[in-house]
C-alpha cells in the first residue's frame, strides 16, 4: 500500500523483535500490506537456542518471513540470551547503533514495554538508538497488561489469513494457545471492534516524524 508507505517514511521499515516470532506476532498483517517488500527489514535480538527444545526454531523463523515476501538477507538475528538482556544493555545499544547504520530506516517497530523482562530492555535501547526515527511499538498479547493502542492498520480476511499462515511455519510452537489460529483471529477481530473494522492490528506510537 503505497499511502501506508509514505506514512511510514517512505524509506527502509524495521522491524525489531526481542526472540523469534515476535515480528511477526505482533506485525504480520502489517508487513503483508506493506510495498514494496525490499524495503522490509526484520531483527530478532536473540534466537532463543538456550532451550533444547528449540533446534528448528531458526530455520521456521527464515520461512515465517520470507513466507511474509521478506528477503533472506534482510532477516537479521542477535545473539543475545533470552531472559538475560538486562545483563547486555550497554552492548545491545552498541549492536542497535551497527543496524541502524547498515538500514539507515525511517521508521522502526519494537516490542512494547511489558511484563516481559527482554522486551523491556529492548524497548528502551531502541528509545536510546532511534532518536531521530519514527518509532512504534507492537503488542505481544500473552505479554501485555493493558494495551491503549493509538495507531491502527485495518487487515481484510485475507491478509489476517496470511499472517496465521506465517506462523503456521513455527512448527515448535504448534501447541502453544496462543498460537491457536483462533486466538489471533480473535484477537484481530477484538482490536477492529475499536475502529469498526472487521479485523486489524494495533500500535502504540512513540514518535512520528513526517
Amino acid at each position: 500500500m503505497k499511502d501506508l508507505f509514505n506514512i511510514l517514511g517512505n524509506g527502509s521499515v524495521l522491524f525489531i523483535g526481542c526472540h523469534p516470532d515476535d515480528v511477526e506476532l505482533g506485525c504480520a498483517g502489517l508487513i503483508s500490506r506493506i510495498s514494496p517488500k525490499s524495503k522490509i527489514f526484520t531483527l530478532t535480538l536473540s534466537k532463543n537456542q538456550q532451550n533444547s527444545k528449540n533446534p528448528n526454531l531458526i530455520s521456521e523463523h527464515y520461512q515465517s518471513l520470507q513466507f511474509l515476501g521478506i528477503q533472506k538477507n534482510h532477516i537479521l538475528l542477535g545473539n543475545f540470551t533470552t531472559r538475560e538482556f538486562s545483563y547486555s544493555r550497554q552492548e545491545i545499544c552498541d549492536f542497535l547503533f551497527k543496524i541502524k547504520q547498515k538500514v539507515k530506516p525511517t521508521c522502526v517497530f519494537v516490542n512494547s514495554s511489558d511484563l516481559h523482562q527482554d522486551h523491556q530492555v529492548s524497548n528502551m535501547e531502541c528509545q536510546r538508538t532511534f532518536r531521530d526515527t519514527s518509532l512504534i511499538e507492537f503488542n505481544i498479547e500473552r505479554s501485555t497488561v493493558y494495551s491503549k493502542p493509538s495507531f491502527f492498520v485495518k487487515l481484510s480476511k485475507q491478509e489476517i489469513l496470511h499472517k496465521i499462515k506465517s506462523l503456521k511455519h513455527y512448527k515448535t510452537y504448534k501447541n502453544k494457545n496462543y498460537f491457536q489460529s483462533e486466538n489471533i483471529l480473535a484477537q484481530s477481530k477484538t482490536m477492529g471492534i475499536k475502529i469498526e473494522s472487521p479485523y486489524c492490528e494495533a500500535f502504540n506510537t512513540i514518535s512520528l516524524i513526517i
